[in-house]
C-alpha cells in the first residue's frame, strides 16, 4: 500500500511540476519582451511550486526566527534535495548548487532556467567564475543561499564548512546570515534520517525519491539565526558561520 501511495504522489508531483513550469516558461516572454527583471515572476513560480510540493508530501513547516529580506547572503546545513522547499517558502532566493545537477535530464535544464548558479567543485578555477556570478546575483529581488558543507548529511552533526565559495562575501565584507533545517517524520514512518535525508551512497536518487514519497508526514523546522557573521578572511568567516549554525542546530537522530 505504501508503494502505491508513493507512486501516486510522484505522478502528481510530476504533473504539477511540468504544468507550473510550462506556465512559468510561457510567462517569461513578458519580462523578456519588455526588458523587465524576471526574478519577481520566478519568485512567484518557485513559491507556488514549493507550496504544491509541500502539500503533495504532506510537509508541515515551522519557521523560527526572522528570515532575512533580499538582498542577503545566507548559509545553511544541508540534509536533502527537499531542503529547497522550506527555503523557497521562507525566502526570495536562488541557490549555489553542484554542477552535476545541471546535467540531470530535464530537471537540470529547469533548474538552470530559474537562476540557480552552478559550480564545479572539482575545478579550483571554477570558483573564480562563480564568485564573479555571485556579485551580480544579489539584488533587491533575491538573496543567495549556499550550503557550505559541500554535500548533504544525515543530520547528526554539522559537517565542516568549505571556505572557497565564501570568497565573495569575505571580499565585500558582507554580513552573512545563517539558517538550520531539521526534519521529523510521522509515528508510522521511517525516521527522517532514513527517509528524508539524502546522503552517502546508500540509495540512488530515484530509489530515495520513492522512499521519500512513501512517507506519510514530514515535519520541517527551519530556524533563522539572529546573528550574522562578517570577515574579510574567508576561512575565519567559515569558522564564525559554523559556530552560528551550530547554535541553532537540532540534530536529526536515528529515531524521531
Amino acid at each position: 500500500m505504501s508503494k502505491i501511495r508513493g507512486f501516486i504522489k510522484l505522478i502528481v508531483l510530476l504533473i504539477f511540476t511540468l504544468t507550473t513550469y510550462s506556465v512559468f516558461a510561457i510567462g517569461l516572454v513578458v519580462p523578456k519582451l519588455f526588458t523587465r527583471r524576471y526574478e519577481p515572476w520566478r519568485n512567484l513560480f518557485m513559491r507556488t511550486w514549493a507550496e504544491g510540493t509541500a502539500f503533495i508530501f504532506n510537509m508541515n513547516l515551522t519557521i523560527e526566527g526572522s528570515p532575512p529580506k533580499a538582498p542577503f547572503f545566507l548559509v545553511s546545513n544541508h540534509l536533502s534535495y527537499l531542503d529547497i522547499v522550506p527555503l523557497y517558502l521562507s525566502l526570495r532566493c536562488t541557490f549555489v548548487a553542484k554542477k552535476a545537477v545541471q546535467n540531470w535530464p530535464v530537471l537540470g535544464f529547469m533548474v538552470d532556467s530559474v537562476g540557480v548558479i552552478f559550480v564545479d567543485r572539482n575545478r579550483r578555477t571554477d570558483v573564480k567564475r562563480v564568485n564573479a556570478l555571485l556579485s551580480g546575483a544579489m539584488n533587491e529581488y533575491q538573496g543567495l543561499i549556499l550550503f557550505p558543507e559541500g554535500t548533504s548529511s544525515g543530520g547528526e552533526s554539522i559537517l565542516p564548512f568549505h571556505a572557497s565559495l565564501l570568497q565573495y562575501p569575505a571580499r565585500e565584507e558582507i554580513p552573512v546570515h545563517v539558517a538550520s533545517i531539521s526534519y521529523k517524520t510521522g509515528p508510522k514512518d521511517e525516521p527522517a534520517r532514513d527517509s528524508v535525508c539524502f546522503f552517502g551512497a546508500r540509495h540512488g536518487f530515484l530509489e530515495h525519491l520513492m522512499k521519500l514519497a512513501q512517507t506519510r508526514e514530514i515535519d520541517c523546522t527551519i530556524r533563522f539565526g539572529e546573528k550574522t557573521a562578517q570577515s574579510n578572511d574567508r576561512k575565519e568567516l567559515a569558522e564564525k558561520l559554523h559556530l552560528n549554525v551550530q547554535e541553532i542546530f537540532e540534530p536529526t537522530s536515528m529515531k524521531d
